[in-house]
């Protein structure tokens, strides 16, 4: 039986907004290339570089697609996302955009909708594929994955053997498993190659045998394909349901994903590809290379180029441009949008004698930058290629000497990174309980924040009554958590009580049946460890409980990360740390991925750009590099 809520809203859909009158939802207009884009109801390849606002735009266009009818009632769009918090972003964007059609827009990673067909429709696969006691979801290390190389090496028949010996430990995943089709029946002896005895030889190994079945994301994601491809029913049930699907971020799809992209939406479904070939950074996961030119030749899909620009300053979009030209010779030129400062040198290399002077030096400037404007910690960030580790002692040191604090979101806490951590829903409901509960008012956004989790945990999202009823729970649990802290202060309670009680007060078994589904690969108890380790460490010292969830977020301070996980960030200041062959040794190995790393590294700021090195030579490995900042016109300026 459907829930009320829902029963409402089927029988009376939102009115529809004629085409030629609907205007943007929330903002006040879109560059010209944009609106092309939105009205195009065909398959799109829009290439949006740093700063162009994709977010936004995907929410723009669905509620273009929804508000006129042009998704027409009661179907969906389907938008796929790499990341979980990406994807959850756009969600929230989308409802807050068009509330009223936010049930009809599916927002979820990739992995996400793949394991979902095959958690739905695990019997309808062939016979030969059929798992037989279910799964779990378990990841191959590189030394395993060399292991089972070399034992199906030495066993391969004569005739394979030296093919199957030349198999990469590091590509044998993504770029042999993810490409392969499975037939409907497994091979036979007398009909295979060597791709397809490895192919066997792996499912039969972790899959094809008695027990639980091992799967990784890759082989999910194949199970789904061939679910797709011979259950025609499936593949017409989902063109209906989704006509129209986004996919973000498609510089990075994968072969697999790819190919899964064809077999269930290459006809009767208009699909957006959205994504910045200048930023492919992933290609040692598997990323295709061209990834957005392949979707437009295999799905006839038409170009468009976003080239406004509302992070960066006009000065940081030109240094930009002669990046990406690098990258891509036909890059088009953007165009800022965003508010100007006056009084910045935009961009600028440092060179330090020793890496002491160049992090006390760094720690005294934006000391003195933030005494004299209204900047806070949280506006600056330190990048660098890799090894953040190397740098986080020096900068505690010298920035704590400020009283400034220093977020290191490559750290690890537990099994996990603080990045993941932070962004995990999980670690964000139970944080936020405990801010409810320590300080009952002015935290209406984290009331918000907390309630929207519990109704997904309870699936009460299209219930008004079950809402309501999940609002009771959740003013009576902070109610009972903050009597509990208040007999407990942080000095003497261990981390580990703290987190068993608020999972006492939450339905423990919602919840982690809610991660399951709606966080495929999130291990929960992993997620738990990690909370536990890092409150831990924040209680340490503390005598009241604000200060010890402050301490958790670190919100207010100055951010440590890679480039890599800064990607999709910004900041007003960006010091890229780290000019020089030490971080990047692997530059030559890849010149291309590399060059991309850095246009996304320094494409983080918004207002300035500081580069530093150690390195007097300007030749070598990273030559190129140096090379890029001298045509940028970046002065060089010695603060030995």
């Amino acid at each position: 039986m459907s829930a009320p809520g829902r029963d409402i809203a089927e029988r009376y859909p939102a009115p529809l907004i004629p085409a030629e009158t609907w205007l943007p939802v929330g903002i006040e207009d879109l560059e010209p290339a944009a609106w092309e884009a939105l009205r195009d109801t065909g398959n799109v390849a829009v290439v949006a570089g740093p700063g162009a606002g994709k977010t936004e735009f995907l929410a723009q266009r669905a509620a273009y697609l929804l508000q006129t009818g042009l998704c027409p009632w009661p179907q969906h769009i389907l938008a796929i996302s790499f990341k979980r918090d990406a994807a959850a972003n756009l969600g929230r964007r989308v409802a807050a955009r068009v509330p009223e059609h936010a049930s009809r827009f599916a927002s979820m990673t990739f992995d996400a909708f793949t394991k979902s067909l095959v958690d739905r429709f695990a019997p309808a696969l062939p016979s030969d594929w059929r798992m037989a006691e279910g799964y779990d979801v378990s990841f191959a290390s590189g030394s395993e994955v060399g292991a089972f190389l070399n034992d199906i090496a030495l066993a391969a028949p004569e005739a394979l053997r030296w093919q199957v010996s030349r198999f990469q430990p590091n590509r044998f995943l993504p770029g042999v498993i993810g490409h392969y089709h499975l037939p409907e029946t497994v091979p036979s002896d007398h009909e295979i190659d060597a791709v397809s005895y490895a192919v066997r030889e792996w499912w039969r190994a972790r899959y094809l045998r008695p027990g639980t079945a091992q799967l990784d994301f890759v082989m999910l994601n194949r199970l789904a394909e061939l679910l797709v491809r011979t259950v025609p029913q499936l593949k017409n049930a989902l063109r209906m349901t989704y006509p129209t699907v986004f996919v973000d971020e498609f510089q990075d799809t994968t072969s697999a994903q790819f190919s899964f992209l064809t077999s269930v939406f290459g006809k009767e479904t208009a699909v957006t590809a959205v994504g910045d070939s200048k930023q492919r950074i992933m290609g040692w996961a598997g990323a295709l290379p061209d990834a957005i030119k392949r979707f437009t030749r295999a799905f006839n899909a038409t170009p468009y180029a976003l080239t406004w620009n509302f992070r960066s300053s006009d000065a940081l979009v030109e240094l930009q441009h002669v990046i990406a030209s690098k990258l891509d010779p036909a890059a088009a030129r953007a165009t800022s949008k965003a508010t100007a400062e006056d009084g910045h040198t935009p961009a600028v290399l440092w060179t330090f004698p020793s890496a002491s002077r160049e992090a006390g030096f760094i720690a005294d400037w934006i000391a003195q930058d933030i005494a004299a404007s209204d900047r806070t910690p949280s506006d600056f960030a330190l990048i660098a290629r890799q090894k953040i580790q190397d740098f986080e002692p020096r900068f505690r040191a010298r920035l704590a000497a400020h009283r400034i604090r220093v977020r290191n979101d490559d750290a690890r806490v537990g099994k996990m990174t603080l990045q993941d951590l932070l962004k995990s829903e999980t670690a964000g409901l139970l944080l936020g309980l405990l801010r409810l509960a320590n300080e009952p008012h002015g935290l209406a956004k984290v009331w918000r924040d907390v309630s929207a989790t519990m109704e997904r945990v309870h699936a009460a999202t299209d219930d008004d009554t079950a809402r309501q009823r999940v609002g009771e729970e959740l003013a009576s649990l902070t109610t009972q958590l903050r009597t509990w802290l208040q007999t407990h202060p942080p000095a003497t309670t261990m981390a580990a009580d703290t987190v068993g009680h608020l999972l006492g007060l939450v339905d423990e078994t919602a919840l982690r049946r809610h991660v399951k589904s709606a966080a495929p690969g999130e291990d929960f108890d992993v997620v738990i460890g990690a909370f536990k380790a890092r409150l831990e460490a924040c209680v340490v010292g503390a005598a009241e409980w604000g200060h010890v969830l402050d301490e958790f977020e670190c919100a207010d301070a100055v951010v440590l990360l890679t480039a890599h996980r800064s990607k999709g960030l910004e900041y007003h200041t960006v010091f890229f740390l780290g000019i020089h062959e030490r971080q990047w040794w692997a530059y030559r190995n890849d010149p291309v991925e590399g060059a991309s790393t850095f246009f996304v590294g320094l494409s983080r700021a918004a207002h300035r750009l500081i580069f530093t090195t150690d390195q007097p030579d300007r030749t070598g490995a990273i030559a190129d590099l140096f090379a890029m900042l001298t045509e940028a016109g970046v002065p060089e300026i010695d603060q030995g």
